[in-house]
């Protein structure tokens, strides 16, 4: 994924056949992790890059509910090497019924995307061109994003595909994931801050009238994802070795620019200084605040319960102590 910029001027919209420059051959990267865990700010940072273009969530792989995965669902449609399923495909896609999606969720927001971004035919006739894979569909949905802002190195961002790594590394051998950490008490603190301002899924558009309810229903969740994103992406790292980074959110707030430098060498692409040009992101606690949000790698201190704190401490010592968090009490100011 070598990329040199020679100073080139960043190119957003034109397609990579019309580029005039020396750049990389076409690469992938993935970024997984819990929920709240920094994958969208990591997504941000690295879309500011001129070779870089990293879709929102998709759900294509799968999703924490396995039969909301977009792929378990298009299998229904048929088998792709029908045409004639290929032109029910697009037009399910294109439906209402597919951007409502399930009564546990709107369609992700990359699909959005293309419904706004990209016609019907032009999404037909690459599937058509394709081998009609789920390998080749994902790569599809990514490549589409990536020519529209002009850049070579293509990906996405969503959080529950921790649990299919061994897939895609097998579909993309030489892709760089990227697995967001973050202290468990600190995605615990953050996502109910998150579901207080938005609850219109299930179950939080019921929990929202019994907070106390909701906070349990989170502290359960959060519980479960993490534990098992832990153990997943220490069995990936063992497993992909070069192809798998562990990146804690904390350090990336404190020291974006050095943690930046060095995830440019796992990517194989060169630092640049706009990569630093941040907004806090949707949801956060300094929501629009330009730069990074040093606070948020401790604000949870002063907002958890000594109990909830104690459950996480409890149940996470090893790994708290494995991937540097503390396992002291928090001691209140």
């Amino acid at each position: 994924m070598n990329a040199h910029m020679n100073g080139q001027e960043t190119v957003q919209s034109e397609s990579l056949e019309s580029r005039d420059i020396d750049q990389p051959l076409r690469g992938y990267i993935f970024i997984v992790g819990v929920s709240r865990s920094g994958t969208t700010l990591m997504k941000n940072i690295l879309n500011q890059s001129d070779w870089i273009a990293i879709a929102r969530e998709n759900h294509f792989m799968g999703h924490l509910i396995g039969s909301e995965g977009m792929r378990q669902r298009f299998r229904k449609i048929g088998d792709l090497r029908s045409d004639q399923n290929v032109t029910r495909l697009v037009e399910y896609i294109y439906s209402k019924d597919f951007n409502r999606g399930s009564i546990f969720r709107k369609a992700s927001s990359h699909w959005r995307w293309i419904i706004r971004r990209v016609e019907p035919q032009i999404l037909t006739e690459k599937i058509l061109a394709s081998d009609r894979s789920d390998r080749a569909l994902f790569s599809i949905i990514m490549q589409l994003f990536a020519d529209r802002k002009g850049k070579p190195i293509m990906g996405e961002k969503t959080p529950a595909h921790y649990r299919y790594v061994s897939t895609l590394i097998s579909w993309f051998p030489n892709a760089r994931i990227i697995h967001m950490m973050r202290d468990p008490r600190g995605i615990y603190i953050s996502e109910v801050h998150r579901r207080q301002k938005e609850n219109s899924s299930i179950p939080y558009r019921q929990l929202k009238y019994i907070p106390a309810l909701m906070n349990l229903y989170i502290l359960v969740q959060t519980t479960l994802t993490w534990l098992e994103s832990v153990r997943k992406g220490m069995r990936n790292q063992q497993q992909f070795g070069k192809n798998y980074k562990f990146q804690r959110f904390e350090d990336l707030v404190r020291d974006p620019e050095g943690q930046i430098r060095e995830l440019c060498l796992f990517l194989e692409v060169d630092f640049q200084e706009a990569m630093l040009d941040q907004v806090v992101v949707k949801h956060g606690f300094q929501e629009n605040q330009a730069g990074f949000d040093s606070g948020a790698a401790e604000r949870w201190k002063y907002l958890i319960a000594g109990w909830m704190d104690a459950w996480f401490r409890f149940w996470f010592k090893k790994e708290l102590i494995q991937f540097g968090y503390s396992t002291e009490p928090v001691q209140r100011r």
